[in-house]
């Protein structure tokens, strides 16, 4: 099977026979389809797209993989490498107004035009495997990312480790960040399950790092990495980066901002690149990711997080506490297969205001905004939309929280996408 670079894909003869997609409108239509959350947790598919694909030799691969700060820990090691000089391609998710965030180059996402000849030459190079949603824009990305001729790869896992499609391609080296319990359905009921579901991405013979973790969940890191005869660093025993300044908020991103420089320095081991710390340093000044503690004042002051479980709600909680901010009113929604007992525990003590459960257009897997309501009980009201909770708050509340879920972000962004980059101080 033959693999085309973006030059000769564009001029192949082949490539008019198999055009599957002509605009980027069609492929958003054939992705809908697709079904943003349909898994099917094996990795016989995109196992068949790697044979006919070739391989990531040309690159090597940072994988990330967690429960909590995946996607903060993916942009600084990003912006780290690109402080480097390296040209770092990073697949992340979910996204929140369109799927190209999720593939970025040094941090730009491609145009729609080049996303049709990805999509097209995946379709070329495994055209019967049946992709999922998921396991075709990792695809893409790996296409991407070899177009592109790239440094280094930035891979975030998506859910879990073991069939997560991210984990077909072998890493350089894997970073673990903390690990607790979210999606207890699909991965397990306890922190060793999870733990061990994410623990697979490890390598035999391989190299990684991980973040300060609960017991259960280091003991199953150790345990794993002993089987695979894999190098299992922890970031307490590592050198650190002094006077690392995160461009993010909260204490916690500290600790992420830590884990990935630890990264940096094992990846820069490895790879033979020279280790500059002052280079670490304004890597970490300079990324970016939205709704991670991120304020932004116009009328009114918004706090976006997308703290979805008792981990992120806690240093969430921290960081309002330290930083002695006052909440008003708070918007949330979350999946309906959420954990709400401590979760809501934690929304009340956050506020003495009002709780707008809020519902989620276009999203099975949302909380209904009714029944949402009614388990988080006094003081909650239900909304319809984003729309609908953001015209209930009266002139008087003036710092508001959206919370719960990453896509009741999005539903805000795609309000509001001038918030999706990062603003300037304000004066």
């Amino acid at each position: 099977m033959s693999v085309y670079t973006n030059r000769t894909w564009r001029s192949s003869k082949k490539w008019k026979k198999v055009l599957k997609f002509k605009n980027f409108l069609e492929f958003s239509g054939y992705l809908d389809d697709l079904g943003l959350f349909h898994m099917d947790l094996s990795l016989g598919r995109m196992e068949e797209f790697v044979r006919n694909w070739g391989g990531k030799s040309s690159f090597p691969v940072i994988h990330v993989v967690g429960t909590n700060g995946k996607g903060s820990t993916s942009s600084y090691i990003t912006s780290i490498g690109c402080e480097h000089g390296l040209k770092v391609g990073t697949f992340t998710s979910p996204h929140f107004v369109t799927p190209r965030e999720r593939i970025t180059i040094n941090g730009s996402m491609l145009s729609e035009e080049e996303w049709c000849e990805l999509a097209n030459q995946v379709m070329e190079i495994a055209p019967d495997a049946g992709l999922t949603y998921f396991e075709l824009l990792t695809c893409m990305a790996l296409v991407a990312f070899k177009n592109n001729e790239i440094d280094l790869a930035v891979m975030e896992a998506g859910l879990g480790g073991r069939y997560d499609a991210t984990n077909t391609v072998d890493p350089d080296l894997t970073v673990f960040t903390p690990i607790g319990l979210d999606h207890e359905k699909v991965l397990g009921s306890t922190i060793d399950l999870i733990a061990a579901d994410k623990a697979d991405a490890m390598r035999e013979n391989g190299t990684a790092i991980t973040a300060v973790q609960v017991p259960e969940a280091k003991t199953v890191l150790e345990t794993r990495a002993k089987e695979l005869g894999c190098d299992l660093h922890h970031i307490n025993d590592q050198e650190i980066v002094a006077d690392l300044n995160p461009s993010l908020a909260g204490e916690h991103q500290k600790e992420n901002a830590g884990l990935a420089a630890c990264a940096w320095r094992l990846f820069c081991g490895k790879s033979g690149i020279d280790f500059d710390a002052d280079k670490v340093r304004s890597g970490v000044e300079k990324a970016f990711i939205a709704g991670r503690l991120q304020i932004i004042k116009s009328a009114r002051t918004y706090i976006l997080d997308g703290a979805h479980n008792t981990h992120a709600f806690a240093a969430l909680e921290a960081e309002l506490e330290r930083s002695g901010v006052k909440l008003d009113a708070i918007i949330f929604s979350c999946m309906k297969d959420k954990n709400l007992g401590p979760v809501k525990e934690t929304l009340f003590r956050l506020t003495d205001g009002p709780i707008l459960a809020s519902g989620i257009e276009g999203n099975e897997r949302a909380y209904p905004y009714k029944d949402l309501a009614a388990v988080l009980g006094e003081r909650a009201k239900a909304a319809k939309t984003i729309d609908d909770a953001l015209s209930m708050l009266n002139s008087g509340e003036k710092t508001v929280l959206i919370c719960g879920s990453l896509y009741l972000l999005a539903a805000f962004y795609t309000r509001y996408p001038e918030f999706l980059r990062r603003m300037p101080p304000a004066s």
